[in-house]
């Protein structure tokens, strides 16, 4: 009788343990949830880029992603948590002819321009750095500064204000 009530204490512990491994399991992300994340904050379905890589990063669980928007060879990267799904990295990247001319749009404009596109507030992208450098023959404003959980980094074209890069991170608790 002892060996019965053993043998089904076993079997009930593996259960249990199953049970809770495939919880956990559920409860992450699979690499097409991953992409399709991706391509939906992106505004983008699969049909317009050209999928560049896809990988689960075991150290950090979480997927790594890239792709090119086909239309304009525009990159994209992110960093994905497999766990909760929070995007903790995004990196865009676009691609245009730049002008050779010294006019700028000015910080001020350039903080503008940044709060609209990243939907943080004017207020906290003063309290970050805003610097113009030229080199290459280009004028250029790079932001830099923290709102919640995240870290950006902006860059745009002194002249005219468009956005040639940015990126933001995540560094909050996952």
């Amino acid at each position: 009788m002892k060996k019965i009530r053993r043998l089904g204490a076993i079997i009930l512990a593996i259960m249990m343990s199953v049970a809770m491994s495939a919880s956990v399991f559920a409860d992450t992300m699979t690499q097409d949830a991953a992409v399709q994340k991706a391509l939906k904050d992106a505004k983008l379905d699969a049909s317009k880029v050209k999928l560049l890589e896809a990988e689960f990063d075991k150290k950090n669980n979480s997927y790594e992603i890239e792709f090119v928007q086909a239309s304009n060879r525009t990159e994209f990267e992110y960093e994905i948590a497999a766990d909760s799904g929070i995007i903790l990295e995004k990196s865009v990247d676009y691609h245009f002819k730049h002008s050779k001319s010294k006019k700028k749009i000015g910080k001020t404009k350039a903080r503008k321009i940044v709060a609209k596109a990243s939907g943080v507030s004017l207020a906290a992208i003063k309290k970050g750095s805003c610097k113009y450098t030229y080199k290459h023959k280009h004028g250029k404003y790079e932001l830099k500064f923290k709102s919640g959980n995240y870290r950006y980094d902006y860059e745009l074209t002194a002249k005219t204000g468009r956005i040639m890069e940015y990126e933001y991170e995540y560094f909050g608790t996952r």
